[in-house]
């Protein structure tokens, strides 16, 4: 499917860092693009978005997103949140209404879900654990003849990301201060290449229930000290790695719970966030998929990190 005369594609959390990349980019291949957003967004409806106001709790939302849509993007989910139960209502509740309505209606009969390679490690973090429950969400499909993909990216950045903004600054500082372990590995994947991928997929005529792992190709993943490295280059001198003992960054995670917990808002530096970061080895896993074959990610983050670092820039976020 591909073209202004096909059915619409349906995406949830098109307001989000990855739903506004995506939303741009299916609408400039000649996708129709049909939104679902929680409150009107600047710019969000140029080049003929179709934009839906709404949630996922609420079945009117849902029955006009998916109407008439071929396949829908399950792109919302929460990053942060105040407790297990805010993150179960969002990334678990908001895909078992999702998947519901799929199976009640006469909308899309195919589902891409974002979701993360966090979901691997359940155990680490009441954001994992949601995730992993959204994607057993999604998998009920199979019973109920719904074709779905499950992409798991490792850590996403790019222009207008504010998640890994502080990273930059500290790269950009050539300074950075890393509370995991120095021998943690991980996967990187530059926004454009992942919503690059979405729309490859949305091209593909069948998925099987495929959960894959993408990521930039670098072989074995990255080093805290290979981004500082390769931020250097870009810098214009050697960004010093420190490593910060394990009390120190658990006392500061505590510390953020409590200050969370008094203002009424989700931690910015948390217990489950910290377990994350400390967790060894994420990364991703290739998986035999032949219809993907011929995609492969065109930014490794030296490209990636000079594109956002001047992004950031131009619109004074540093």
């Amino acid at each position: 499917m591909s073209g202004p005369a096909a059915a619409p594609v349906a995406v949830t959390g098109a307001s989000g860092f990855i739903g506004r990349a995506l939303v741009r980019r299916l609408s400039r291949s000649g996708f129709r693009v049909r939104a679902l957003c929680r409150r009107p967004e600047p710019g969000l409806g140029d080049g003929g978005v179709d934009v839906v106001l709404g949630t996922l709790e609420d079945p009117d939302s849902l029955e006009r997103l998916l109407g008439g849509a071929e396949v829908v993007v399950h792109a919302a989910g929460a990053v942060r949140a105040r407790s297990r139960q805010e993150f179960d209502a969002v990334n678990r509740g908001g895909t078992a209404n999702l998947v519901a309505a799929l199976a009640s209606g006469t909308g899309p009969q195919r589902l891409i879900l974002l979701s993360s390679l966090a979901a691997r490690e359940p155990a680490l973090s009441a954001y994992a654990r949601s995730k992993r429950m959204a994607e057993q969400e999604v998998e009920v499909c199979r019973s109920r003849r719904r074709d779905f993909c499950i992409l798991r990216p490792p850590a996403v950045y790019g222009p207008g990301d504010r998640a890994t903004l502080e990273i930059f600054r500290q790269l950009v500082r050539r300074r950075l201060l890393v509370p995991a372990p120095s021998d943690a590995r991980f996967s990187l994947l530059f926004v454009e290449d992942l919503v690059g991928l979405v729309e490859r997929l949305l091209k593909i005529p069948r998925w099987g229930g495929v959960t894959f792992e993408p990521d930039d190709g670098r072989p074995g993943g990255y080093a805290w000290h290979d981004l500082a490295a390769i931020a250097g280059r870009s810098v214009g001198g050697p960004v010093r790695t420190l490593f910060l003992p394990g009390p120190s960054v658990w006392l500061a995670a505590g510390l953020g719970e409590a200050l969370g917990a008094l203002r009424g808002q989700p931690p910015t530096f948390g217990f489950g966030k910290l377990r994350e970061l400390r967790h060894r080895d994420w990364v991703c896993r290739p998986v035999e998929f032949v219809a993907l074959d011929e995609w492969t990610s065109r930014t490794q983050f030296e490209d990636g990190f000079a594109c956002t670092l001047a992004w950031y820039k131009e619109h004074g976020w540093l």
